[in-house]
């Protein structure tokens, strides 16, 4: 889950459908799948703004660590990245700082390991591990990290130089290429700067370019084994070999998740399986639909009205929670957080529409 810093930077402004396709893709390639039941295990926290500072809430709206932060991440492999003075640290599930708050940005961990910018002059990016040692020292202007192989990290040194995929300790591993995106499920995606033809491409953990029609591909990473793509405008789907496995002819559509996709042509919206086969259609109005996740599917809807609404979906098509909020998130370990524009109230709900949280938003 991303910072929600941010969300209320959105909150005066209308959000546009081109935002909410960027989240769509960016909560696809980062989320996980959660069910809603009470998960085994210690409760997942949640952050949440009290009064003027940023603290955690459990999944039943209970304080577990007490406001004090600028801003504040969600917890991945028990820690989460803080601000404090404009700077990011971590603190563990107690709240205690276990990593100091010295860092210009910080990242969730992932796998052991964090991606941090140190705030030094023209490379200033880094991994350090749980206990904020460096891994791999700040010699990146960017990164990001990969899910696989082999833990390689998605970085840039200098501007003129592309993109390439590095070990952790920094040697290039793969490229460079003139733009890449993380590996997922094996496979990355690819512009190679060649100008004839089609220059985007997958690539294996070998480097190697597979085999493809002349498409473009369209969706960011590789999500339940398949990545949009376009062709003659049309959006369908391909699969980690390269293979179209739904022929183009949707106007738009997300990433699959849980199994399913949303696709929309001649302005409906509607789920489709992996062979293209439609198992629900949307109720009417919808202006978009975001992948699934917990379950449901984050939509906008009142399409041809202004000041548009956001409410849920289930994966029958049915309302799960009609729209009522003029901004929300999609939903993660059983919860979602949503928030109002004018009266600045925002709320943590469940899969009812019940608010297990509220409060309301800070402007800085």
């Amino acid at each position: 889950m991303r910072s929600l810093h941010g969300f209320y930077r959105r909150m005066n402004r209308l959000r546009p459908v081109a935002l909410a396709v960027i989240l769509a893709l960016f909560v696809t390639a980062c989320g996980r799948h959660q069910t809603p039941e009470e998960p085994s295990g210690p409760r997942p926290l949640f952050p949440a703004p009290l009064g003027n500072a940023w603290g955690f809430i459990d999944n039943r709206g209970k304080t577990v660590v007490a406001p004090r932060f600028e801003a504040a991440q969600a917890f991945t492999e028990d820690f989460a990245a803080v601000k404090r003075e404009g700077r990011w640290g971590y603190i563990d599930r107690n709240g205690s700082e276990v990593i100091p708050v010295r860092y210009r940005t910080a990242e969730s961990f992932h796998n052991g390991v964090a991606i941090v910018d140190s705030g030094l002059p023209d490379h200033p990016i880094g991994v350090i591990d749980t206990s904020g040692s460096w891994v791999t020292q700040p010699i990146f202007r960017s990164l990001s990290a990969a899910d696989g192989p082999d833990g390689l990290l998605l970085g840039q040194k200098e501007p003129a130089g592309g993109f390439g995929f590095y070990d952790r300790s920094g040697n290039l591993v793969l490229g460079p290429y003139f733009l890449a995106f993380s590996f997922s499920q094996g496979r990355a995606r690819v512009k190679t700067g060649v100008r004839s033809g089609s220059d985007d491409w997958l690539i294996d953990a070998s480097g190697t370019l597979l085999p493809k029609k002349p498409v473009v591909l369209d969706g960011l990473r590789i999500s339940d084994g398949m990545i949009a793509i376009r062709q003659d405008r049309k959006l369908g789907y391909m699969d980690v070999d390269g293979n179209i496995a739904i022929e183009p002819r949707y106007d738009q559509g997300g990433a699959f998740s849980e199994g399913l996709a949303a696709v929309q042509s001649e302005g409906h919206w509607r789920f489709i399986d992996k062979t293209g086969a439609v198992t629900a259609e949307f109720p009417g109005g919808i202006a978009f639909a975001e992948p699934l996740s917990d379950g449901l599917s984050l939509v906008s809807a009142d399409r041809d009205q202004p000041g548009r609404k956001f409410g849920y979906v289930d994966r029958n098509g049915h309302w799960a929670i009609k729209p009522a909020w003029d901004d929300a998130q999609p939903f993660h370990d059983g919860l979602a957080y949503v928030g109002n524009w004018k009266d600045g109230k925002v709320a943590y709900i469940d899969h009812q529409g019940k608010s297990i949280w509220k409060g309301r938003y800070a402007q800085q």
